[in-house]
């Protein structure tokens, strides 16, 4: 497809809670146009909506898919549905030559993710996927920091999503449901999965994992402990669960040669890592440094920004996706977490669960060949 610059339309297909966040990213961006949604009912498709904090009184609305596919005017869809629906609609999409933002996750089982990689690679639209946190400036600032160098040669990693998810939470009567949610990993810790991946840098290559069940409720296990080989060397870890009395956590563990980053803190144990040169190559203007002490009065350095720390989707950087997406539509080029990528991070979300269910017997990955 050639690259664009008039204005491109979208459809929007789900009407809930995430989908009121895409809105407002869609209509911050003035590259784009929300054309029409998709959904059962319409009044309350748009009472929903406007309850999430999105204004779509002049955006059309059809009950038929399709409807957004054979329209001329949209240019890129919006899968923003409950997960069991998202392969089928990402391979419609594609086969009609729409660009795609798909939710995650971006299929259920292999099959699925062989059916959008081969609908996508065939028809060569431009697709981002919907793993937010890549926009978050902590996590941001992690990848950097590991990508620059500082944090030396990564050892171990360990991110987690913990939370304590019942009824009030949008949409979690669907994903509770074994057939649309079907794992915690491939409803939620995903984030966990494909932050652990785009931080460190490397590829799990074999995983093993063991779960269980708390919370009454769900058709599936509510915790899983995942431990992975990364690359030759290293190791990494992620936890994914519903169970805890707490507020919604994600943890973020980068573990270096040279130095470890643990949630807020930079920590070091032989050559100190300088503040000073630190904050000079630090390109993250909202990413604040300061001194600090570990627990036990060493010299620390704690990082103040925007934390990963709500599980409400009205507080997630929906903007930066949806910005990546319109560039890399109107400039012919392919967005960095497009569904090939995403399709590792729910390769080793379908191993764990494999692994889990066996007793914890070792998986090796890809699931897939190239």
């Amino acid at each position: 497809m050639m690259p664009t610059d008039r204005t491109l339309g979208v459809g929007l297909v789900g009407t809930g809670w995430v989908a009121a966040s895409h809105v407002r990213a869609i209509q911050a961006n003035p590259h784009v146009r929300l054309v029409r949604m998709c959904g059962r009912q319409e009044a309350r498709a748009r009472e929903k909506l406007t309850r999430f904090g999105a204004d779509v009184s002049d955006v059309g609305f059809t009950r038929r898919y399709q409807d957004l596919l054979d329209e001329s005017d949209i240019d890129i869809v919006v899968i923003a549905t409950p997960n069991h629906l998202h392969a089928e609609q990402a391979v419609a999409a594609a086969s009609a030559k729409k660009h795609i933002l798909l939710e995650k996750p971006t299929g259920l089982d292999v099959r699925e993710l062989i059916r959008i990689r081969d609908a996508v690679r065939r028809t060569k639209v431009r697709t981002i996927v919907s793993f937010v946190l890549h926009y978050n400036p902590f996590v941001r600032f992690a990848h950097w920091m590991r990508e620059a160098g500082w944090l030396g040669t990564i050892r171990y990693a360990r991110f987690q999503y913990l939370s304590r998810i019942l009824n009030e939470y949008p949409g979690w009567s669907w994903v509770r449901r074994a057939d649309s949610g079907r794992s915690h990993l491939l409803a939620a810790g995903c984030h966990a999965v494909d932050a652990l991946r785009w931080c460190t840098g490397l590829e799990p290559t074999e995983v093993s994992a063991y779960h269980t069940r708390f919370t009454k409720g769900y058709q599936w296990p509510t915790s899983i402990v995942v431990n992975v080989k990364l690359g030759r060397r290293a190791v990494g870890q992620m936890v994914s669960s519903t169970d805890f009395m707490m507020p919604y956590t994600f943890g973020v563990e980068l573990m270096g040669d040279r130095a470890t980053l643990v949630d807020g803190l930079i920590l070091w144990k032989d050559t100190p890592v300088a503040l000073a040169a630190l904050r000079r190559a630090n390109p993250f203007p909202e990413v604040v440094l300061r001194e600090a002490r570990a627990l036990d009065g060493s010299p620390a350095i704690r990082v103040e920004c925007e934390m990963p720390a709500s599980a409400d989707a009205r507080q997630h950087p929906f903007q930066g996706e949806v910005n990546e997406l319109v560039d890399c539509i109107r400039a012919g080029r392919e967005s960095h977490l497009n569904v090939f990528d995403a399709q590792k991070t729910m390769e080793v979300c379908l191993a764990a669960d494999r692994s889990a269910a066996r007793g914890g017997r070792p998986v090796s990955l890809p699931l897939i060949r190239p």
